[in-house]
């Protein structure tokens, strides 16, 4: 069904239309569908980026390894749990969590990196806070005080292979500034 939906609910894709005896022009649409192919230009740049994806993941490595290392002894901040081998991790996000005792809020953090020239975010917003699964759901946040409690302290700090180690040190210095 989601290979029917894919391309538009058509239901033969392009290479089994040549490849099964069939009429290779006849196809049919059996049901509504979306277009979910990729273009040939995304998949030659996405080729292109696989060579370098071992590249890319050694070096959001090289950055954790940095943020792990210079972040580590501030007693307002919790920094992510490793569940697999620092190796393994993808690093696709670096994030912090503000607790309780922090002494600024999630927001005003973001401000303060923000006048320093320090991007950062926030990401993953609970699905109890999104209208549609509240009003849907009539889901209360008092129902999930875990995601409450990570959600008002959590940013994203940057993490990308060409942040350098200067760049790192100064992102780090102004967190330990402000926090530590």
């Amino acid at each position: 069904r989601v290979r029917t939906m894919r391309l538009h609910g058509i239901d033969r894709d392009v290479w089994n239309r040549y490849t099964t005896g069939k009429v290779s022009w006849e196809y049919d649409v059996v049901a509504p569908g979306y277009k979910y192919n990729m273009p040939d230009v995304n998949a030659a740049i996405g080729l292109a980026q696989m060579e370098k994806a071992k590249l890319y993941r050694a070096e959001r490595e090289r950055c954790a390894r940095f943020y792990f290392e210079r972040l580590s002894g501030i007693d307002c901040t919790d920094l992510p749990l490793l569940h697999v081998p620092m190796e393994d991790h993808a690093w696709h996000l670096f994030h912090i969590i503000l607790k309780d005792n922090a002494p600024v809020s999630r927001n005003r953090f973001i401000e303060l990196m923000a006048e320093r020239g320090i991007g950062t975010s926030v990401h993953y917003k609970p699905l109890h806070r999104m209208t549609y699964y509240r009003n849907r759901y009539e889901l209360n946040p008092k129902d999930f005080p875990n995601a409450e409690r990570i959600w008002k302290g959590c940013v994203s700090l940057p993490i990308y292979p060409s942040l350098s180690n200067d760049d790192l040190d100064y992102i780090c210095s102004a967190i330990v500034s402000m926090l530590g």
